[in-house]
This record gives C-alpha cells, structure tokens and sequence, in this order.
C-alpha cells in the first residue's frame, strides 16, 4: 500500500467519526499542515504518530498495520 492509499484510509476513517485534522495534529503536537501531508501521502506516518491516531480514531492500531502490509 503507498503512503497515498494509507494516508487516504486514514482520513476516511477520520471523517466518519467527525474528528478535524486539527484536533488529531494537536493531539500530535504537529501542524494541521504537516498532518494533511500524512493524509495525502506526501509524508510517512512515523510509528509513534501512528499509536497516537489510532488511539484518537478509535481504531486498534494493529489492524492499520494490517491495512498498510496489504500491498
């Protein structure tokens, strides 16, 4: 899976439980500009950010990681 297609479920998954991308860049301590780039590909999710999103989606963290091995 490319950052873009991860990045893309990510943000499906952010819209349907109505979460802003500023509120999951506070929580990240990033800009919402910087975070918008993981959400379009532009950028790698590094690991830790990645436990942190999970956590703020409501969403195991190990079926993301399942979700991003599916090439």
């Amino acid at each position: 899976m490319t950052n873009k297609m991860f990045g893309n479920f990510i943000k499906q998954i952010r819209i349907q439980k109505n979460i802003s991308t500023s509120e999951i860049a506070k929580n990240l301590t990033v800009s919402e500009a910087e975070y918008i780039r993981y959400e379009n590909g532009d950028m790698s999710i590094y690991i830790d950010d990645l436990f942190v999103i999970a956590k703020i989606l409501d969403t195991d963290v190990n079926y993301l990681l399942n979700i991003y091995e599916k090439k």
